[in-house]
Order: C-alpha cells, then structure tokens, then sequence
C-alpha cells in the first residue's frame, strides 16, 4: 500500500513540476515588451499542449530542460533576470 502511494505521488511530481514551470514562461511572457507577445505566448500553449502526453522520461527530461532554457531566455530579454547583463551603449559624436 505504501509502495503504491510512494509510486502515484513520483509520477505526479513531473506534472506538478511541469505545471509550474508552464505557469512561470506563461508569467513571464506576459512581462515581455514585443508586438509580437500575443503570438509568443500561443505558441508556448501550442508547444505544451502538443506534449502533454509525453511519458518517456528521457523525452521528457529533454522537453523540461528546452523550456527551462526558453524560460531563462525570456527572462533576459524581458530583463526580468537578474543574470541578465546591462548594456552599456556609447554614443560617438554624429
């Protein structure tokens, strides 16, 4: 019994993991300063929606790692990170 309710909470934790880190992008896209925001964020929905079903760990190891890394690069061009460096531009004189 214990066994069972061991196995049932390891195979929800992926999907706990998964929805929060869809929540998160989909937080952070909304933050996101492009005309094109709208767009972005259906293609995130699109992307999760079309994985939803993936079981193979692997797979879906790969497709967390992909998002995460989606999720840093929003966060840096939304400059929302605090890894997200400052730009330093120098104007010469026109």
């Amino acid at each position: 019994q214990d066994r069972i309710r061991r196995e049932a909470r390891t195979l929800h934790m992926p999907q706990t993991a998964t929805r929060a880190l869809y929540r998160d992008i989909l937080r952070t896209a909304q933050r996101w300063p492009s005309i094109r925001r709208a767009k972005v964020i259906e293609e995130i929905r699109a992307e999760f929606r079309e994985n939803r079903n993936v079981k193979e760990p692997e797979q879906l190891q790969k497709l967390l790692a992909e998002a995460r890394t989606g999720l840093a690069a929003l966060r840096s061009q939304s400059g929302l990170s605090s890894k997200a460096s400052d730009v330093d531009f120098k104007f010469g004189d026109f």
